[in-house]
């Protein structure tokens, strides 16, 4: 049997929100047209066309 504290523990603990898929990286704003990017691990990243500029200053490929 779980304990009284874990039960309560894992009722507040709330896991973190998965990003939307049309949602720009950066600023998490849902955008229609959003370009590909690779972060320095590798990983696809969505840009919007407001935060390619911040994108690229952070040398991301595209």
């Amino acid at each position: 049997m779980k304990s009284i504290l874990t039960k309560i523990k894992e009722s507040f603990i709330t896991s973190a929100p998965k990003p939307h898929k049309n949602a720009c990286y950066f600023c998490k704003r849902k955008a229609a047209d959003l370009r590909n990017y690779r972060n320095e691990r590798n990983k696809k990243i969505t840009v919007c066309y407001l935060c390619v500029e911040y994108a690229e200053r952070r040398a991301y490929h595209k």
